[in-house]
């Protein structure tokens, strides 16, 4: 099983291959592989690994950032790796790449529902209105999931 540093290289090695390829396959659409290298990138952060309760390679980076930035990135994520079992259905691919995505997805209608009732704010229509690119940036993660998988040795626990 490869280190938090690799699967952080690996992930930056996937994103212009990923991007690049996307780019070639859209015939140039630079807006289509900018949103799928932009979601390949992300899994240095968005990462299968975050159903360890101990401190990731990525939370380590954002704490160097900021400590702020760390603790709040970490007590996001703490309900996800409290839930999940490490190296279960977050380290499948495509499944596991959903299930972090779904878990973002409810903190944003639960902070879309806090600022409608408030503020009278619609975040779900400026979502919705761009879940093309969300796909895009969906499959960009899940290409980067996939590498990690890789590393691991195609590894899950049931």
């Amino acid at each position: 099983m490869a280190s938090g540093n690799v699967h952080t290289l690996i992930t930056i090695v996937l994103t212009p291959l990923t991007t690049g390829a996307i780019w070639l396959f859209t015939n140039g659409d630079m807006a289509t592989a900018a949103f799928v290298g932009a979601g390949c990138l992300s899994g240095i952060f968005i990462s299968p690994d975050l159903d360890m309760e101990e401190r990731t390679i990525s939370e380590s980076l954002l704490f160097r950032v900021s400590s702020l930035l760390g603790t709040l990135w970490m007590a996001l994520w703490y309900p996800y790796a409290w839930l999940a079992k490490h190296r279960g259905v977050s380290h499948i691919p495509v499944l596991g790449t959903l299930t972090r995505l779904l878990y973002i997805g409810a903190i944003y209608l639960g902070i879309h529902f806090l600022l409608w009732y408030f503020f009278d704010l619609d975040m779900l229509s400026w979502l919705a209105a761009r879940w093309q690119q969300g796909l895009f940036f969906a499959t960009g993660l899940a290409v980067s999931d996939v590498g990690h998988w890789v590393l691991d040795g195609f590894r899950v626990h049931h």
